[in-house]
């Protein structure tokens, strides 16, 4: 993935209990780009955690009722 693809890029925790926008966990950002492409939303972010197992939390738009 290249700096130039618009997806915000953060390192540091992650609060699941306060975050309202869609996100799932990944082992990789090659894993947030293919849960993007599987469930048809956008990836807008990406916190990369200490976390040892899945240390990547990928952030994605909101879905359109």
């Amino acid at each position: 993935m290249t700096e130039n693809d618009n997806i915000k890029r953060f390192k540091g925790k992650f609060d699941p209990v306060t975050e309202t926008r869609p996100w799932a966990v990944a082992a990789s950002e090659e894993y947030c780009q293919r849960i993007a492409r599987n469930t048809s939303r956008k990836l807008i972010e990406i916190i990369e955690t200490d976390d040892d197992v899945l240390p990547i939390v990928c952030i994605f738009e909101e879905l359109e009722k």
